[in-house]
């Protein structure tokens, strides 16, 4: 090996480790798990569909006393009207912006590919998976 990629080797790995470490100073690089017992989801409902996808629609409340809620994860479970069995399965990412102690209306779109039932019957059940904030 010349002693021009071992130069260029240490050069990569030395800026490798100084962004790590600025990484702290990036307002992007600062994102922090937050309990999902601070966060309240309020009125959630399954919307009728709008260009070939359902919408979720209700009220995120951030209990947080430190952190701004950036992203959350949700678990989105379809059953079947007739015998309460899962036909869907699916996780929404969802980005939003609610700072500590604040609330905020969402929409957010989800893709269903096991519409069977007509609308207003679509049984459905939600769970928070994570939380992240800044």
């Amino acid at each position: 090996m010349s002693l021009g990629w071992i130069i260029l080797i240490i050069f990569l790995i030395v800026l490798a480790i100084f962004f790590r470490g600025a990484s702290s100073l990036l307002p992007f690089g600062r994102e922090h798990r937050i309990s999902i017992t601070e966060i309240e989801l309020v009125g959630f409902r399954l919307l009728p569909p709008c260009a070939f996808s359902h919408r979720i629609a209700g009220r995120v409340i951030n209990k947080s006393t430190e952190l701004t809620l950036t992203e959350m994860a949700l678990e989105i479970i379809i059953l079947d009207y007739a015998d309460g069995n899962i036909i869907e399965h699916l996780d929404k990412v969802i980005w939003l912006d609610v700072p500590p102690g604040q609330t905020r209306d969402i929409v957010e779109y989800v893709d269903l590919s096991s519409t069977r039932q007509p609308f207003g019957t679509i049984p459905w059940q939600y769970r928070i998976i994570y939380a992240k904030g800044r």
